[in-house]
């Protein structure tokens, strides 16, 4: 009789806070649309919603109550702490697997971050649109080390364009593309100095070449492939691209603005984004205007998530899940999740969440 009292009050707990659900149970009260307060859905095992919700706002606290104001990227710690570049809020937040949330950085001038990775010491390089005086101009992208925990932040690189992606070398130097100027460019951060590597300053286009003969259009993420190399979407050039640390620069996917899955020569993206690589090699792309997650391995493009269709929708279904802002993409030590900031792309639209997309 206890047991029966018992489960008659957990029931009629549930449903008073209309939020009760069960990791990945699938059934359709878990997925779709939230109402950016409470009442969320629950874990699916696919696509779901690890933090945020439609509505804009700064609070932490619970996946069931946190608020993200337009989320652009993430980086995943080795602890895999998804670590998010909360942009119009200015700060920089953390989700930990149960999608509580907190604040790391919190800082007077640190302004509009964008671009994010992880060094292997564990320090987290950041850049931001405005420099630490708060100033906001084509030439005010700042580079920050951020300690994590002891929640600070440091400038590095000062005043030096518009760096909207990061990647982390061996030899502990920063590479990072500049989508306002078009130029992908080394940074050393002990001194701050910046070095061209590919495409020249203000110049747009599409040229596979060396060093500054070489162009872009709008390159933004950045994530260096097994062989060492560099992979870059290059946004409006709807291409991925590949630079070598000498600066030589060649096409490995993608030809006009589409869709197309299958092999290198054929595959088409709609403005490729934000890149990362899995422990395995394989590269993930958010797809941004095709509203998908796409997967290059083995010379072969494939759709891992993403229905096509502009919206919101946690889905048991990879492909049946949808998505809008797509602008930042991480994945965890173990290459089994996907993280991925699907803000608002600067609109003024109800999308303000981290998701996570289950391997």
């Amino acid at each position: 009789m206890r047991k029966t009292l018992s489960s008659i009050f957990l029931v009629a707990m549930c449903l008073a806070a209309t939020a009760c659900s069960t990791n990945g149970s699938g059934d359709d009260d878990d997925i779709g649309d939230d109402d950016g307060g409470g009442g969320r859905p629950g874990f699916t095992d696919g696509v779901s919603t690890l933090g945020g919700g439609g509505e804009a706002g700064f609070l932490d606290g619970n996946r069931q109550v946190n608020l993200f104001n337009n989320p652009v990227n993430v980086a995943v710690a080795a602890d895999g702490t998804v670590f998010v570049a909360d942009f119009d809020n200015n700060k920089i937040r953390a989700l930990d697997a149960e999608g509580n949330a907190t604040t790391v950085i919190d800082k007077q001038g640190f302004q509009r971050p964008f671009g994010m990775a992880f060094a292997k010491d564990g320090t987290l390089f950041v850049s931001t649109d405005n420099d630490p005086n708060g100033g906001h101009s084509d030439m005010s992208g700042t580079v920050w080390a951020v300690n994590v925990t002891a929640k600070t932040a440091t400038p590095i690189a000062v005043s030096i364009g518009r760096p909207r992606s990061l990647a982390v070398l061996a030899d502990g130097r920063l590479v990072a593309a500049d989508n306002l100027h078009h130029v992908i460019e080394f940074i050393d951060t002990r001194t701050g100095t910046v070095a061209p590597l590919a495409g020249t300053w203000g110049a747009k286009g599409m040229v596979d070449a060396n060093g500054a003969t070489a162009r872009f259009a709008t390159p933004y993420g950045i994530a260096q492939a097994s062989d060492g190399t560099l992979v870059v979407c290059d946004f409006e050039n709807n291409r991925l691209r590949v630079v070598t640390l000498t600066g030589g620069v060649s096409t490995l996917a993608g030809t006009v603005s589409g869709f197309a899955d299958g092999a290198m020569t054929t595959a088409q993206f709609n403005h490729p984004q934000a890149i990362v690589k899995a422990p395995n090699g394989d590269l993930f792309v958010t797809d941004i205007d095709n509203f998908r997650i796409r997967k290059v391995s083995g010379g072969t493009i494939t759709t891992v998530a993403g229905s096509g269709t502009d919206g919101y929708r946690d889905s048991d279904d990879l492909l049946a899940a949808e998505f809008h802002g797509l602008e930042g993409i991480g994945i965890n030590s173990s290459g089994t999740m996907l993280f991925v900031a699907d803000g608002t792309r600067g609109e003024d639209v109800s999308f303000n969440r981290v998701r996570q997309v289950e391997l």
